[in-house]
């Protein structure tokens, strides 16, 4: 059974230990140490199902005293930690899965790259988006083109902003909804169609203090004259939703996915007009499990990594920054 270190025990950190809770169940990974800053998220009942992980303030501290008794890390640190907790624990000779995204800066993100580079350690970054069997299933549609070549897609995202006055306020340190929020539409924008040649962003500011954008809609542009709209609202008050959609129409049909709270939908149209409906078989499953046991089969098997490679999530971060220097401009197309 592999052996894991968790770097951050805050809330997505909660995600990630309902994962191991399973992997652990059936044999595959198991908890056994966990840090944060914070004495009471090292607190029993903050553990989750490891109440017997031993339990650190410092992560330095817990990456020299795990040597040996580990095998990967979990970096669950806020964004603007993720590249310091990441490459120290490359350096000490740990691979490291981080969560999204995959830092604050491009720069940041090379340094990273460059870390496993050196030390020789797997990097994947943790877009869970990936791992939805609908976001698979739309992939190989893409990919085998049975219904055509892509003419255009659509993403819609929106959530709440009840972030109240914690790091994700301050766009220093989260780089605000494009950064935090809309990074998971442009990982799969980036997985599902490769680079864009161009796009353009509008957007507007509500919530986050220091800069950034809150609402935002983009165009993505190819070469082969397909487009891609992506909107995403991090303020919507009241939010009971989640609103979290993928549409991509082909030359002879389309495919809609809906995660939306009450509307969780996968169907496929073909010219023809007929609905298929896959709904049952794509939308029910954990994909923050789904990209735990990946990574530790990775590990386990000495395999290359297929999904989330840290090259793409990078060019995530060029997309986002590309996109924020467009909306500060305006609207200004930039191109790659």
């Amino acid at each position: 059974m592999l052996k894991v270190g968790l770097i951050g025990n805050g809330g997505i950190a909660v995600a990630h230990l309902k994962a191991y809770a399973r992997l652990f169940e059936s044999g595959e990974v198991e908890v056994v140490a966990i840090c944060d800053i914070r004495p009471e998220r090292l607190e029993k009942e903050h553990l989750g199902s490891f109440p017997n992980a031993r339990t650190y303030k410092d992560a330095g501290e817990m990456l020299t005293k795990e040597a040996g008794l580990i095998d990967f890390v979990d970096v669950c640190t806020p964004t603007y930690l993720h590249a310091k907790h990441a490459i120290m624990a490359m350096k000490a000779g740990f691979h490291c899965i981080c969560e999204k995204p995959m830092a604050r800066s491009v720069a940041e993100g090379e340094e990273m790259l460059q870390a496993s580079k050196e030390a020789g350690r797997l990097l994947m970054l943790g877009y869970c988006n990936r791992f939805f069997a609908g976001a698979q299933e739309i992939k190989r549609l893409i990919d085998e083109r049975k219904y055509g070549r892509v003419i255009s897609a659509d993403f819609r995202r929106e959530g709440g902003s009840d972030i109240g006055s914690s790091w994700f306020r301050d766009f220093s340190l989260s780089g605000g909804a494009t950064l935090d929020f809309h990074i998971h539409d442009v990982d799969m924008i980036r997985w599902m169609f490769g680079m864009p040649h161009s796009l353009s962003m509008v957007g507007g500011n509500r919530v986050t203090e220091g800069g950034g954008y809150d609402i935002m809609s983009v165009n993505f542009a190819y070469e082969d004259g397909m487009f891609v709209n992506a909107t995403c609202n991090w303020c919507v008050p009241n939010n009971r939703f989640n609103v979290r959609v993928i549409r991509v129409n082909f030359e002879h049909g389309y495919v809609y996915m809906e995660r939306t709270a009450g509307r969780e939908v996968f169907v496929l149209v073909p010219e023809s007009g007929e609905e298929i409906n896959y709904s049952e078989d794509m939308i029910a499953f954990d994909a923050y499990y789904g990209e735990i046991k990946y990574f530790a089969s990775v590990i386990r098997e000495g395999k290359a990594l297929d999904y989330n490679r840290p090259a793409e999530s990078l060019d995530s971060i060029r997309i986002v920054m590309a996109e924020i220097d467009s909306a500060d401009r305006g609207g200004e197309r930039i191109s790659f």
